[in-house]
């Protein structure tokens, strides 16, 4: 649930200083998602399967997934995340559960594991913003056996996807001209549709059968304070926002404030907004 650089320290340290924001705000509706996408591959698991979570984030999915194997009373769950702040959260949720899984610092672009030695690798909302996503989903499927799953989660287009529309649109209508001419556009945007998932996922690594399910979640935030707090400490939307000088932070600030207070209700009402994300399921293939 976090991204990754290769040899880029300064990466993990964002996903380091924002973790426990990040459990604390966002892990409930990424928690929900990630618990679905384990969910939708448990009946297709062998007896005692090996898992393996890459970009852990607070640890939802790999939860979900350890409790799988403590449920059989056998199988295992390895949890990978470049940020050392991401891991310590999910060796924390996963101590009820050490006899099933265990957490390790790892880049998700080189993670220098087994190869065919895993019957699910997934990825919530982790390697689509990976610098090297190419090199990320090859190292997710080395990783597999013949026939065994690769799991990842990606955000739908605006259009599809009210979470996002409601944090750009302020956001780039607030921003300073030379901030947004030309808009800004994620490096991952041709991941938003199905089919751009699917074509690129299947181009980059040795998987097969691949299908998409949309699953929508809400976020329930308890203040619009809270979403834009969240917004500054995410190493993307925090950077753009952090090269405005400090007048400019200022302005920018209120005019997404108020925008998120309209919606609220007020600055003391929670914000509610809906989200929605595709899910890949594919086998690896040979």
């Amino acid at each position: 649930m976090s991204t990754h650089a290769r040899d880029d320290p300064t990466t993990a340290q964002g996903w380091d200083a924002h973790a426990a924001d990040y459990a604390r705000l966002f892990s409930p509706l990424t928690g929900h998602i990630a618990r679905s996408m384990v969910c939708m591959v448990q009946g297709r698991l062998p007896l005692a399967p090996r898992m393996l979570d890459i970009a852990c984030g607070p640890g939802d999915l790999a939860v979900a997934a350890a409790n799988v194997c403590a449920a059989q009373g056998a199988g295992s769950v390895l949890a990978t995340d470049i940020s050392s702040g991401m891991v310590a959260l999910t060796e924390r949720a996963l101590a009820p559960l050490s006899a099933y899984a265990q957490a390790e610092v790892r880049d998700g672009q080189a993670l220098n594991l087994e190869k065919g030695s895993f019957d699910a690798a997934f990825s919530c909302f982790g390697i689509f913003l990976f610098p090297d996503r190419l090199a990320a989903w090859r190292a997710a499927a080395a990783c597999l056996r013949p026939g065994g799953f690769l799991v990842t989660s990606v955000w739908r287009e605006p259009e599809h996807n009210e979470l996002a529309r409601v944090q750009i649109e302020p956001l780039m209508a607030a921003l300073p001209a030379r901030l947004t001419d030309p808009p800004p556009r994620p490096g991952w945007a041709e991941l938003m549709t199905a089919e751009g998932l699917v074509e690129e996922v299947t181009a980059a690594a040795p998987v097969a059968d691949a299908e998409i399910h949309v699953v929508d979640a809400t976020l329930a935030l308890p203040t619009p304070d809270a979403m834009w707090r969240g917004m500054v400490g995410n190493p993307l939307s925090g950077a753009l926002i952090a090269r405005c000088a400090s007048n400019e932070r200022d302005a920018v600030e209120r005019a997404v404030l108020e925008a998120f207070e309209r919606r609220s209700g007020g600055p003391d009402r929670p914000l509610l907004i809906n989200a929605s994300c595709h899910v890949l399921i594919a086998r690896r293939a040979g």
